[in-house]
């Protein structure tokens, strides 16, 4: 196997934890969210606010925060994850691209560069069907001292719009120490 072809099969596989993370189907009130209070210092070394009625689940590659739906496929989930000293945003983005586009239904919606904790950084938004669920996905990343954090931010079309306020918010407000 080629370097190439084991870089995108973990990116793959990153991409598929952080899409499945906390599957369940617990539903419950929909209210969109009030603005982020609650501050999380993650061991991981970064910072994020979030909505004090969204739940949060510590998971051994990712945070989660659920939203008030109370099913866990519609949540904001921060991965960190060390890299190669051969890795760049742009490798990274290209690998994130790809493993997108690879997934079942893919359809992109906005790919752009943007700013994440004040560093370069790349967004990407589209849908896909993950594990049988038909999603509405944001994505953003960015890299720091040989580190990647992306934020995925996804939900069932239906409740997106819900959320996605709250959880620009949330993107906003993360920092990394």
């Amino acid at each position: 196997m080629t370097k190439k072809t084991i870089i995108l099969l973990i990116c793959a596989v990153l991409l598929v934890s952080a899409l499945t993370a906390g599957c369940t189907s617990n539903v419950g009130n929909t209210t969109p969210s009030a603005s982020p209070t609650n501050t999380y210092d993650s061991t991981r070394g970064f910072i994020i606010k979030y909505p004090s009625d969204w739940t949060k689940e510590e998971q051994s590659s990712l945070v989660l925060f659920v939203t008030p739906t109370n099913k866990a496929t519609e949540n904001l989930n921060v991965q960190v994850m060390n890299l190669s000293a051969n890795r760049t945003l742009a490798t990274l983005t290209e690998d994130l691209k790809s493993s997108a586009q690879s997934s079942e239904n893919f359809t992109q919606i906005e790919a752009t560069n943007t700013t994440l904790a004040g560093l370069p950084a790349y967004k990407i938004v589209y849908t896909a069907t993950v594990d049988g669920e038909h999603l509405k996905v944001l994505q953003t990343l960015t890299v720091k001292d040989g580190k990647a954090y992306i934020i995925t931010y996804k939900a069932v079309p239906s409740n997106y719009d819900k959320y996605v306020s709250a959880a620009q918010q949330m993107i906003d407000s993360f920092q990394i120490k």
